[in-house]
């Protein structure tokens, strides 16, 4: 089997013996051929980190890209911002990835893991940022901390008490001040995490971001997650690769492929049908494939862009917060505004999340950021 490509890892424990060999290397053999310093970076967010569920799948999707030749769920696809950033030559970090499809902004101020919205969070919680930084040798040697979070809880928001029944004209159908408290929410997590970063790695930089206007497709998120037929294929595909011994080690890894077919996990951030239920002109439908659709109608796209452009707006206020908290100016942070980046329909997935060629060009965004940065 191939070995795969990979520039991260989600252990504490590997990631620690990843720093500490670099930074021995870069002091002790720093005059040797492919030695250098590599920035160390800790990622946590959302989906557009994690998307689809590759913090479950990675373990198995090397064993099913190299064995029946599956793609887009293990170690060595790339489907999410972090995918390729991680292995981005000209950056060539060492990344910890705490990020999960699903998680919600207050997953940056947890200390412990909260076993909610994040997919399988219950079963298999994600490590958090706070516990990250307890780490005395990945503190120490931190460079920078990458976040992605809000979108989860903006959509959340919006389906329950923002969006109201279509009377007209999309700028009188909502309610501005719940959308602006949903905002506000946000970045007071993301306010603490950086108070956190202050206490524990005041060296480290931060960089968030801005979501893409996702007005190009009609279809709400198709993101669904069932392991049922999944897991019995895996199985299968481990005893005619006599490779079944590997059933006990995942077992220890917190991957039990006898129960994936217990959960079934439907995204919440169905923001579509809200409209539909609530009487929003509908969105044009392509006759000859009544799955792809045309695009958003012009309503919901002018209200889509207002709930990103308060959470993007609310985020340029944490200098003043910060300052409000601490007497301090906010120093090594910075928020990458990508709203109008990937504005054509080739770059989507689904409503929420962009497909690989999308993600590809937000990555490279970061990457030039990062390193002018550190």
């Amino acid at each position: 089997m191939p070995n795969p490509d990979i520039d991260y890892t989600r252990s504490f424990k590997q990631f620690e013996k990843l720093v500490r060999r670099n930074r021995w290397q870069t002091k002790y053999l720093s005059k040797m051929p492919g030695v250098k310093r590599k920035p160390i970076i800790i990622s946590e967010g959302d989906s557009w980190f994690d998307y689809p569920v590759k913090s479950l799948t990675d373990v198995l999707g090397v064993l099913l890209r190299y064995g029946i030749g599956l793609k887009n769920f293990g170690m060595d696809s790339k489907t999410n911002v972090i995918d390729f950033l991680s292995r981005d030559k000209t950056l060539d970090g060492i990344f910890l990835r705490l990020e999960r499809s699903g998680d919600h902004s207050k997953e940056l101020t947890a200390k412990t893991p909260d076993r909610c919205d994040g997919v399988w969070e219950k079963k298999y919680p994600s490590h958090t940022l706070y516990s990250a930084l307890q780490n005395q040798a990945v503190s120490q040697h931190l460079d920078a901390i990458v976040l992605s979070a809000g979108g989860n809880d903006m959509v959340d928001a919006v389906r329950h008490g923002v969006i109201q029944p279509y009377n007209g004209h999309w700028q009188t159908a909502y309610d501005r001040d719940l959308l602006a408290m949903a905002a506000q929410e946000v970045v007071q997590h993301i306010l603490q995490a950086i108070l956190y970063r202050d206490e524990f790695a005041p060296q480290a930089q931060i960089i968030t971001h801005s979501y893409a206007y996702a007005v190009h497709l009609h279809r709400g998120t198709t993101t669904e997650f069932d392991f049922s037929e999944a897991g019995k294929l895996i199985k299968e595909l481990l005893k005619l690769l006599k490779a079944d011994v590997i059933l006990a080690p995942l077992k220890m890894l917190g991957i039990d492929l006898t129960d994936l077919g217990d959960y079934t996990i439907v995204s919440k951030a169905r923001l579509h049908e809200t409209f539909d239920e609530l009487g929003w002109p509908a969105n044009d439908v392509d006759e000859d494939n009544l799955n792809a659709g045309k695009g958003v109608h012009p309503e919901r796209a002018n209200f889509i862009k207002a709930m990103l452009d308060a959470l993007f707006d609310e985020v340029q206020n944490l200098p003043n917060l910060y300052q409000a908290q601490t007497g301090k100016p906010l120093e090594r942070f910075s928020c990458l505004d990508i709203r109008n980046e990937v504005q054509d329909a080739k770059y989507w997935a689904d409503f929420i999340h962009l497909n690989g060629d999308g993600y590809e060009v937000i990555a490279k965004l970061f990457s030039k950021k990062l390193q002018g940065m550190l």
